[in-house]
């Protein structure tokens, strides 16, 4: 029974049912309405808006469930002799890899959606927002933003120079980089928890059943790769941008609930301030990535890209590659 329900769930993920998915989706010629497909679930609370704000026509999405499905639903569209010039657009992450030199395809100029999430201009924003810090009855508001947007990108700094976290990156593009293994999840590999105990960051690493093995092979391997390998040491010295997106999330999340009502860093701003600033929504951060993309500026890449598809449906045409 249980090997007959893995064998159906993988059916599910094949790339044949999103691309019977996408069929149904299209519009008769392909081109009168713009398909734009995701990676995952999460995805449309960060494009849904961009794509609002800029497309001017019809647009649906369609979440296919990861990277590599994404890029294997699009080469099966654009083989397809009826559907090769579609007005259908792809929208990667990077990961850990180099841009898709694709006219089609979106790759985010950071990791992921929640770097961009994390960058302290959003979480300038956020703060004003969330933690009422636009009221003019507040005379020294900037003063308490500027201190509150320091304690996080602080911490923020703390974190990257964390030997766990530079650990969980670099185990997670050795596995997928010389390993060669796409689709492995990083939680087979090491599952993480960060809180924030009255302002000191605490990590928790969990090794999973495809955490290095214990070859001494394998560890020489990997060690030589850390110390020597040029791709790891480009994204060593970029962590904002360039370190694992769901990690960063798990450290604002931890900083959100340091400023609920009863909260170390609430409490340290009513001392230093005599202001009681606070998150007004205390179940934020469960809701986090929802709550912080309106937030998040639309990256320029993000924009031109967007507005290239406007161009083309002016000009009355589809997807040429």
């Amino acid at each position: 029974m249980k090997d007959r329900l893995e064998k159906l769930l993988e059916f599910a993920e094949e790339p044949e049912v999103y691309f019977v998915e996408y069929i149904k989706s299209r519009t008769k010629d392909g081109r009168e309405k713009a398909i734009f497909v995701l990676e995952g679930k999460d995805d449309p609370k960060f494009y849904t808006a961009k794509f609002d704000a800029i497309i001017k026509r019809e647009w649906k999405t369609l979440s296919v469930g990861g990277k590599s499905k994404v890029i294997e639903l699009r080469d099966r569209i654009r083989k397809h002799p009826k559907f090769k010039e579609d007005s259908v657009y792809f929208f990667v992450d990077r990961d850990f890899d180099e841009k898709i030199p694709s006219m089609d395809v979106y790759t985010t100029p950071c990791y992921s959606v929640e770097n961009l999430y994390c960058d302290p201009t959003t979480i300038k924003r956020l703060l004003e927002a969330e933690c009422g810090l636009t009221k003019s009855e507040i005379k020294n508001r900037d003063e308490i933003l500027d201190f509150l947007l320091q304690e996080y990108q602080a911490l923020q700094a703390e974190f990257h120079r964390s030997n766990k976290i530079k650990l969980i990156n670099s185990v997670f593009l050795y596995v997928r980089r010389i390993k060669n293994d796409r689709k492995i999840s990083l939680d087979k590999i090491l599952k993480i928890e960060v809180s924030l105990p009255r302002g000191n960051i605490k990590i928790k690493l969990k090794r999973g059943p495809a955490f290095l093995e214990n070859r001494h092979s394998e560890k020489t391997h990997f060690r030589e790769f850390v110390n020597t390998n040029g791709i790891w040491k480009e994204i060593s010295e970029q962590p904002m941008r360039r370190f694992r997106g769901k990690q960063e999330i798990l450290l604002l999340k931890a900083y959100l609930d340091s400023l609920k009502h009863d909260g170390y860093l609430s409490d340290i701003t009513h001392k230093n301030f005599g202001i009681k600033v606070k998150t007004e929504n205390p179940a934020m951060s469960n809701h986090v990535l929802s709550t912080v993309s309106q937030y998040v500026k639309t990256p320029d890449c993000l924009y031109k890209f967007l507005a290239a598809i406007n161009d083309e449906h002016r000009e009355g045409r589809g997807f040429v590659g």
